[in-house]
Parts: structure tokens; C-alpha cells; sequence
């Protein structure tokens, strides 16, 4: 049994620790232990994590292994709070494993220290501010006397204190250690100059550092952009993306915990065939890939990676269901261009469609006849590709006319970039 249980109210056992930093481990008095077994903890963790996401790790607010992560580190610290407050745990006792697996977790996608210890402040803020309120209510209902009630809510900021102390310490140490350990590794030094090549600090490499590099930036490059695929896995498709197209080197940066960069180089410029070449291997393993344009030289390098970005942006724009798994900045120029402003897509659609641009399933058939009619150029090219007969596709390319109020030639242009634009902009969003 743990010596906390056989505490009183009445006990006092501080302990003084780094020389002029005191804390006190002692649970809530025995009078309003019974307020823990009812805290709301789940509604807890949950509003920590998104409070912490919001705040302080932005850049991974969208990585759900992170965020899974974070989720573990948050419940194992709530609960073991809860437990100490009731007494049932001695603060020596508490498991940290998953917590201080979150401390080399950020040591690995090196976050900042600050953006660490921001998440600490914001996380015990608030759990401070829901047991005090918690503690209030549960000692109004049971009649607890005012002086109970201010000694209940003094000791309870003093173990929610001490506890983030004997937590937050163990955490930095933790994640220095592991810091500093990568800081030394080969492979993570090649990240962080990575990193400082994407910054725009590429001038500064040393010989050194361009030989740890090891990979021409000078040369042409092609990024591809795997969104579900981490490290591991996509080191192995590097090699046979790299054998696939002849390509002179190949260069893997992990973007976020299951998101990685693949960046393949040729000495001399890329042509067609190896670029598609890129995409069948891609094809063949089942990849999900956005994939850059060549570019040239340090500028390309970093121009590759956002133009895989920006590809991917569409891929989350059209959702899964709609996308394909491999998408081409070339192929989807048009569409990046046109979503630089959404509302401004919108109205453009809407404006050049008319009634085509509802949400229905008519609506749905004449467009995508529409689409066709334009990419084959002709009734028959297009009801072979869609496997109809051609009077089917002519009737239904008079129905969009009479919808459109004019002919289908009067504004070709404007009405192809419309049809391929509304698959971006559809009310239900990615599924």
C-alpha cells in the first residue's frame, strides 16, 4: 500500500529538492479525496491535446501518429495526477514511459525545447483550472466547510505544482540527452542540413558538411512527396526509385512522423521517359506520391519539395476517394493555380457552370461527359471512353447546353477549367 493512503490532513512531509526549489507530495486532505473518482478525465486529455496542438506543435497538428503520440503522454500524466491527488499513488511511484517516449519522440523531429515547455505550461494550466473547479463544485455539494475549502484547493495547487516539477524535469533531461545524442548522429546531421538547405542556408555548407550531405545540389532534382509512408518504408522505395531512372543519387528527409521527401538527382537534365518512369515505380508498389517538376541547381532542390507540397494540397482537396494515387505538379498546375484562393474558385465555378455545378448525380453525369467530350474532341471518342452509346452522350451534352444557356463552344476554355475545378470545391469535402 502506498504511504500515501495512511495520510491525514493533518500530516505535513515537504521535501526540499535542487538546492532552493520546494514542492510537497502530499495527496488532497481525506475529507475530498472522493472528489477525484468522479473528475472528468477523458474530457481532459482531450481538450490538452488540442490546446497543446494549437500552440505549441502547429507544424504537426495534422500528423496523426504524432498526435497519437502526444494523446498517450497527456492520458498517462492525467490519470497518474488524479491518482496522486486521491492518494492511491506516492509521486516516486509514477510511470513516465510513455511520457518520456514523447520527449525523444520531439528530440527525433527536432521541435524545439521552447515549444516542449510551452506545451507543459499550457497542459498543467489547465488541468489545474478544471480541478480547481472541479473541487469547488464537489465541496459546495458535500457542505464542506470554508476553512476545508481554502486548505482542499491550497494543497491541491501545490501537488499539481510539484507534480509538473517532478514531471517537467524528467522530460527535459530526457530529451537533452536524446538531443544531443542525435546531434551526433551521422544520419541526423544530414537532416539538419537538409533543413538548413530548404531555410535558404545552403551557401553556408562547409566542404564538411556537403560530404556528410552526400548528394550534389548543383545537379537536377525531382522531389516526391510520400504523405503516408515514414522513413523506413520509403528508404527502400528510394533504391528502386533511384535503379528505376538511372538517377545519380537519391536523399530521404522524414517530414513528419509518417510522412516522407524522396529527392532523386540526375547530372544531366530529366527527360520524359525516367520521369514516368517515377510514377510507374510508384504505381507498381501502391504509393501514394505527389511529384515535383525538375528544377536545377540549390533553388531546385528547395522549389522540388514545394511543388510536391502544393501537389499534395490538391490531393487533399480532391480527398481520397477522387484523388489518384500518384499526382503530377504538371498534371495539376491548373488546379494549383486556381486554389490559391478558394472563394474566388468558387464564384468562378459557379458563374461557368450554372445549374452543372450542383451536387447531384445529374449534375454529376453531365460534367463528366462534358470532361469528356472536351479531352476526346469527339461524340464517338467520348462514349467509347466512357462505355455509353453516342446518342447517350450527345443527349446529354444538349441537356448541359440547354442548363448552360448557351453552346457548349461559346466558352470552351473557361467551362473545361470550371468542370476539372468543382471536383476541387465539393460541399462534402475530402471523405
Amino acid at each position: 500500500m502506498s504511504p500515501h493512503v495512511a495520510e491525514t490532513e493533518n500530516e505535513t512531509d515537504s521535501k526540499h529538492v535542487s538546492g532552493a526549489v520546494w514542492f510537497d507530495d502530499k495527496p488532497l486532505p481525506v475529507t475530498v479525496r472522493g472528489a477525484a473518482d468522479d473528475f472528468p478525465v477523458e474530457s481532459l486529455i482531450e481538450l490538452v491535446v488540442e490546446q497543446c496542438a494549437e500552440t505549441a506543435f502547429t507544424s504537426h497538428a495534422h500528423d496523426e501518429k504524432f498526435l497519437a503520440r502526444l494523446h498517450a503522454s497527456v492520458s498517462q500524466n492525467a490519470y497518474a495526477l488524479r491518482d496522486v491527488l486521491a492518494g492511491r499513488l506516492a509521486l516516486d511511484d509514477v510511470a513516465l514511459d510513455r511520457v518520456l517516449f514523447f520527449a525523444t519522440v520531439q528530440a527525433q523531429l527536432r521541435i524545439p525545447q521552447k515549444s516542449m515547455q510551452r506545451s507543459y505550461r499550457v497542459s498543467f494550466f489547465i488541468q489545474w483550472e478544471m480541478w480547481t473547479r472541479h473541487l469547488r463544485e464537489w465541496m459546495a455539494r458535500t457542505d464542506v466547510s470554508p476553512t476545508e475549502t481554502v486548505e482542499a484547493l491550497s494543497q491541491l495547487t501545490r501537488l499539481i505544482l510539484s507534480y509538473q516539477d517532478y514531471v517537467a524535469s524528467q522530460v527535459a533531461e530526457t530529451y537533452t540527452r536524446d538531443y544531443e545524442a542525435l546531434n551526433r548522429s551521422r544520419a541526423h546531421v544530414r537532416k539538419s542540413l537538409i533543413r538548413d538547405v530548404l531555410r535558404g542556408e545552403g551557401d553556408s555548407l562547409s566542404a564538411a558538411d556537403l560530404a556528410i550531405l552526400a548528394y550534389p545540389l548543383d545537379a537536377h532534382h525531382v522531389a516526391v512527396l510520400l504523405p503516408t509512408m515514414p522513413e523506413g518504408a520509403a528508404a527502400q522505395l528510394a533504391d528502386g526509385l533511384r535503379s528505376a531512372t538511372h538517377a545519380h543519387q537519391s536523399l530521404l528527409c522524414p517530414l513528419t512522423l509518417s510522412s516522407t521527401a524522396i529527392w532523386l538527382c540526375r547530372l544531366e537534365p530529366w527527360r520524359a521517359p525516367a520521369l514516368d518512369r517515377i510514377s510507374a515505380v510508384l504505381d507498381e508498389v501502391g504509393a501514394a506520391a505527389s511529384v515535383s517538376n525538375p528544377g536545377v541547381g540549390m533553388a531546385g532542390f528547395r522549389d522540388a519539395l514545394k511543388q510536391a507540397e502544393d501537389a499534395e494540397r490538391v490531393r487533399a482537396a480532391w480527398g481520397p476517394r477522387n484523388a489518384p494515387p500518384v499526382i503530377r505538379y504538371a498534371d495539376a498546375g491548373l488546379e494549383i493555380l486556381l486554389l490559391q484562393d478558394d472563394a474566388l474558385a468558387r464564384d468562378f465555378v459557379n458563374a461557368e457552370l450554372g445549374p452543372l455545378a450542383q451536387d447531384s448525380a445529374e449534375a454529376a453525369r453531365l460534367r463528366e461527359t462534358l470532361e469528356a467530350s472536351f479531352r476526346f474532341g469527339s461524340h464517338v471518342a467520348a462514349a467509347e471512353h466512357m462505355q455509353l452509346h453516342e446518342h447517350t452522350v450527345r443527349n446529354r451534352l444538349h441537356k448541359a447546353e440547354e442548363l448552360l444557356g448557351h453552346s457548349l463552344q461559346e466558352r470552351r476554355t473557361e467551362l473545361q477549367v470550371a468542370v476539372r475545378l468543382v471536383r476541387l470545391l465539393a460541399d462534402d469535402g475530402p471523405e
